[in-house]
């Protein structure tokens, strides 16, 4: 179908538009009151939830880990002092343990300097006891004693408390988590409800004190606290960008109108579709949240200025007001509306991928691009069909261009002259950016992620460069088909061996070579030292199954309470909880395959399983880089498809796709060379930059058809396309541009890096549809023969018969 007859179509939809204008309005107004009430119930959820299906392997394990052994999840927290033994600071770390297993929902156990567990010989035999369990004593002999007790235990020191004495840790751990359906309060994630406790208790001002400082990690903790910051920061980066804006539609369109609908149809498509996930109970990403806002803002403002300046154009050369807005609905509301499909076609290309936050947010893209469409398809024709008429033609040089819209006239000429050297520097540019693809870090580092401005991200990674402080765990069992296996000395023997190359691991937490690892291994090797005299050589694994039974009854009758933190009831399973000082997702996952070749090695007839936070990080690595590749083809499929249906020729879809393609390879190269990570942000630029940028591709070709069928000539289209919405094509990208650019200035380094990789991308974009796409229009001749010279060759035609004659 030809473009003419198409837009026939979209002028009889905008007369019945303007008749039915004061029901459309009503309607609008209605669903806008809908979803914003809606708003109301929207509740946020964190993006490391939802990765996983409950079927899959990982979900499994985890689920009969927390069945025999509680959360993966606990909160630490670091005590700094001069001397951690002194008794204000104990009693300090005494209260608010109590105060934690008090006020946090799901508190189980804390471990502490002041709630442990140490065994010593006694007149009777042997005693478990708690140090400070009668009381914690004034300096003198009675602490002393304590304090050389504590320290001579390997299972703690330099690993509950550091042998200088100037730190100490402190673990909550957590029961485990009720399902969604069990939540006390459908709204609230139970992770964000425990971490909303803590941070309460660890920062009451009742802690502080010049005679030690306090500070807190966990997942927990600090996932509630990137929820609230990135909340704030969205929130902060949404507005910077909204402003800027606003200004430069002012600026641009001279439209008091103009500027008040984007700004209105932007509030009110996301109220809308967020108040509609509010009403279904639909959780909403706290870190993914920002990029369906910018998405509704860019679009908003993309479509408004299409229609607005072919508005302004038509009642600008005198034609009535109703006539002029069915003239812009006519000529921009098919690029408009293709525009909307091929976004929307990108933005459920993250569907197709396993990821749940990913699909929340294709989806969510998607029901905002086509919530603004709707608004701005509607609103705009209405709202300006309201008004005076106010006919007049100032005198140009060619009837009904601008200044702007000569000069862009002017470059056409200019481009369609250099083909083949734009051509060729194309390609080169093409070719250096290339090799910096394959040097991309697909990695999940979690400091380089948030960057080291944001403070609780300094008190992290000041945490975590201490001597005991630590980020993150995972948990190492090893099951067993038959019970009472674990009180084999070969089975602990060769767990000690697993435990200790996990504990020469790069990312392992170590204080003095002393890795934070915690296991039974630490229960019966205190036991059979305090047995053996409290002979330090006796820090090892009884050679006896029958001693190793006694052991741990003997543990158990003494009044030991930790023995099934680490094994279950049947002694079939082995339990070791490994702390690690902060997240490498590659380096992790090397270590995590360590850990299943030795343990495939050592227990041939055990099943090894290894849950924890760590752990899903670094399976969300791994899924990353095939969701990102799976999500690129899927949307390049999708555009290239529809290019290809809608202007019925499969070459016309390869044309528009070389320009789109541009800037995925530059932003890709710019990554590769400047060393940007790809993480959970970055990863989303590539399929919504196509879906975005492919936009302005659609409006030209579409105009360069149009125009070809008026005129018959390509290069005379092209000239007339590049007058008709080059300087469109311009506003739209630039407005995008310094909108994405509000990011720059955000202290999280990938929300920066969005800042400085989206307006390259659409900068990028702009320029290969103003120098490559005319030019392969120019070179395929997609749409047929031309039925005509152009003007210029006309004109340079009827010179040279002239001339001839002449001489003749």
């Amino acid at each position: 179908m030809k473009i003419t007859d198409i837009n026939h179509i979209f002028r009889k939809l905008a007369e019945r538009q303007l008749k039915y204008r004061w029901v459309l309005l009503g309607t609008l107004i209605f669903l806008t009151a809908i979803g914003a009430a809606g708003l109301k119930q929207v509740h946020t959820k964190s993006s490391s939830t939802g990765w996983f299906d409950k079927k899959e392997a990982i979900e499994i394990a985890t689920d009969k880990f927390e069945e025999r052994f509680g959360n993966n999840d606990t909160v630490g927290i670091l005590v700094e002092a001069e001397d951690v033994f002194a008794p204000e600071v104990l009693l300090m770390i005494r209260n608010l343990g109590e105060a934690l297993l008090m006020n946090v929902p799901y508190a189980d156990d804390v471990t502490s300097l002041t709630e442990l567990e140490v065994s010593v010989g006694t007149a009777e035999g042997i005693a478990v006891i708690n140090p400070f369990g009668e009381g914690i004593p004034a300096k003198g002999p009675q602490m002393e004693a304590a304090r050389e007790l504590i320290l001579s235990r390997n299972s703690l020191a330099d690993k509950l408390v550091s042998s200088d004495c100037r730190e100490t840790w402190i673990s909550l751990a957590l029961r485990e988590y009720p399902e969604e359906g069990e939540w006390e309060d459908p709204g609230k994630d139970p992770m964000f409800e425990a971490g909303e406790a803590a941070i309460a208790v660890v920062t009451d001002p009742r802690w502080e004190s010049n005679a030690y400082t306090i500070k807190a990690a966990g997942m927990p903790y600090t996932e509630t606290e990137e929820r609230d910051f990135m909340g704030k920061e969205a929130a902060t980066r949404v507005i910077g960008g909204f402003a800027v804006m606003v200004i430069l539609l002012a600026l641009f369109l001279h439209s008091f109108r103009g500027v008040i609908i984007p700004i209105f149809t932007t509030f009110a498509g996301i109220a809308v579709v967020f108040g509609f996930m509010g009403w279904l109970n639909v959780g909403i990403d706290s870190t993914l949240m920002t990029l369906p806002l910018l998405l509704g803002m860019a679009l908003s403002v993309g479509y408004s200025i299409h229609l607005v300046n072919s508005f302004k154009k038509s009642f600008r050369q005198g034609i009535k007001r109703k006539e002029a807005v069915v003239c812009a609905v006519e000529k921009t509301g098919w690029p408009i509306l293709f525009t909307v499909l091929t976004t929307i076609g990108s933005m459920l290309s993250f569907t197709v991928i396993g990821i749940a936050p990913v699909r929340w947010l294709g989806f969510s893209c998607a029901a905002v691009v086509l919530t603004v469409y709707v608004y701005i398809i509607l609103l705009i024709p209405v709202l300006f069909s309201f008004g005076k008429d106010r006919p007049g033609r100032r005198k140009q040089t060619i009837p009904g261009l601008t200044r702007t819209e000569k000069g862009f006239r002017i470059l056409g000429n200019w481009i369609l002259g250099r083909r083949k050297i734009i051509g060729a520097v194309f390609l080169i540019c093409v070719m250096v950016a290339l090799p910096g693809i394959r040097n991309i870090n697909v990695n999940i580092d979690s400091f380089k992620f948030m960057g080291m401005k944001i403070p609780y991200i300094q008190r992290v990674y000041s945490i975590v460069t201490s001597q005991l402080g630590s980020y993150l765990t995972y948990n190492i069992t090893i099951s067993f088909p038959d019970a009472d296996r674990v009180k084999e000395p070969e089975v602990l023997k060769n767990f000690d061996r697993l435990l200790t190359e996990v504990g020469q691991f790069e990312l392992t937490k170590k204080n003095h070579d002393v890795p934070k690892i915690f296991s039974v291994l630490d229960i019966v090797k205190d036991m059979n030292q305090t047995l053996n005299g409290d002979d330090p050589s006796f820090y090892r694994i009884p050679d006896s199954r029958d001693m190793i039974a006694q052991m741990l009854f003997l543990y158990e009758m003494s009044g030991g309470t930790n023995t099934y933190d680490w094994v279950d009831e049947e002694y079939s399973v082995l339990r070791a909880q490994v702390e690690i000082y902060k997240f490498d997702s590659s380096a992790i996952t090397y270590e995590l395959n360590k850990i299943e070749d030795l343990a495939e090695e050592l227990f041939p007839k055990g099943e090894l399983a290894i849950v924890g936070s760590a752990v899903r990080f670094a399976e969300m690595n791994d899924r990353m880089v095939i969701s990102e590749l799976k999500s690129f083809f899927t949307a390049l499929t999708i555009i290239t498809i529809l290019l290809a249906l809608v202007f019925a020729s499969f070459s016309t879809g390869l044309i528009g796709l070389i320009p789109n393609l541009t800037p995925v390879i530059a932003i890709g190269g710019i990554m590769g060379y400047f060393d940007f990570q790809l993480d959970m942000m970055t990863m989303i630029i590539m399929p919504m930059l196509l879906g975005i940028a492919v936009d302005d591709t659609i409006h030209f070709i579409n105009q360069i058809k149009y125009e070809f069928e008026i005129c018959g000539n390509y290069k005379e289209a092209i000239i007339n396309a590049f007058s008709s919405v080059g300087k469109t094509l311009a506003m739209t990208t630039v407005i995008l541009s310094f909108s994405f650019g509000a990011y720059i200035s955000s202290l999280v380094q990938t929300m920066h890096n969005v800042g400085v990789l989206a307006p390259l991308g659409l900068l990028t974009a702009l320029l290969s549809d103003y120098l490559i796409t005319p030019i392969l229009i120019y070179w395929t001749r997609p749409f047929g023969k031309e039925s005509r010279e152009s003007e210029a060759e006309i004109k340079k035609s009827s010179r040279t018969q002239l001339i001839g004659g002449s001489e003749a």
